[in-house]
């Protein structure tokens, strides 16, 4: 038995939250999640460091669709890759559309990015709610698709059987990832999701945020050195420079979330830095 299914009823009360209403699968329909979906539930590490700290076993820590979503809806909280890619397949999966979930490469690392791939008329569309796409994107084994945005152009060029390089620009890091267009059965994805919470798992040791505001998304990384947002869109690369002592307050309210769960998992990571360089 996996996660993925969602009852109707909470689906009519994410529905709401996202502001949409039920209709028939289409490419528009499906448009209209995304561009909804990439505004509500952010990218983000802030709940699985917090649920993690809370969980003495492993097996008790993954956040599966449902905690996911409600945790978007009270409190405005995402999720890894893997915990808000599979969390948006879900909801896809009650409305009617057809899919499967990928484990994909970036540089050396692999299987260590989720992506969903939905069928439609005859048709392949990649979708990434966590980079994020802004839309779904029609992919071809043969062609190179060209993808332009007001925010950021997106390119998705075959590189072999089932593989494709997914790159953007203009950005200091173009590469995103290569997807591998290879289905992974529910088990096997929610053994993935489990296992990124082992020591071993990403952004376990940093606080991460990375959400769409308006036509562009803005990135915190707790790493980088001085606190700042982070954003790339068609004029370059934009910083806004965050005070230390009011860098809590600054992130709830920049991204909605509530500041005690921010400032929660920042002492989280402060405290494991510390007893680190012990």
């Amino acid at each position: 038995m996996t996660h993925l299914k969602l009852n109707e009823a909470f689906v009519d009360d994410l529905l709401a939250f996202l502001k949409l209403r039920r209709r028939q699968p289409s490419v528009e329909y499906l448009d209209a999640l995304i561009g909804s979906f990439i505004r509500k539930v952010p990218w983000e590490s802030v709940f699985r460091i917090i649920k993690r700290n809370a969980m003495a076993a492993t097996a008790d820590c993954p956040r599966f669709p449902r905690e996911v979503l409600s945790d978007a809806m009270k409190f405005g909280g995402g999720g890894t890759c893997f915990e808000i890619n599979y969390a948006f397949f879900a909801l896809l999966n009650v409305l009617g559309y057809e899919g499967y979930m990928t484990l994909n490469d970036m540089g050396d690392e692999q299987a260590c990015h989720a992506a969903i791939v939905i069928f439609f008329n005859d048709q392949k569309y990649l979708v990434d709610v966590s980079v994020p796409f802004p839309r779904p994107y029609a992919f071809f084994p043969e062609a190179t698709v060209y993808q332009y945005t007001p925010w950021l152009n997106f390119t998705i060029k075959p590189m072999g059987e089932n593989c494709y390089e997914i790159t953007r620009a203009p950005h200091a890091r173009p590469t995103i990832f290569t997807f591998n267009d290879v289905p992974i059965s529910e088990e096997d994805f929610e053994a993935a999701i489990e296992a990124d919470y082992l020591p071993t798992g990403y952004f376990l040791n940093r606080v991460v945020i990375n959400k769409m505001l308006g036509e562009r998304a803005w990135l915190f990384n707790s790493a980088t050195q001085p606190y700042m947002l982070e954003s790339f869109n068609h004029d370059g690369k934009h910083e806004i420079p965050l005070n230390p002592e009011t860098l809590v307050e600054s992130l709830a309210e920049r991204y909605r979330m509530p500041a005690e769960k921010i400032s929660a998992a920042l002492s989280l990571v402060l405290a494991n830095e510390a007893q680190e360089t012990r």
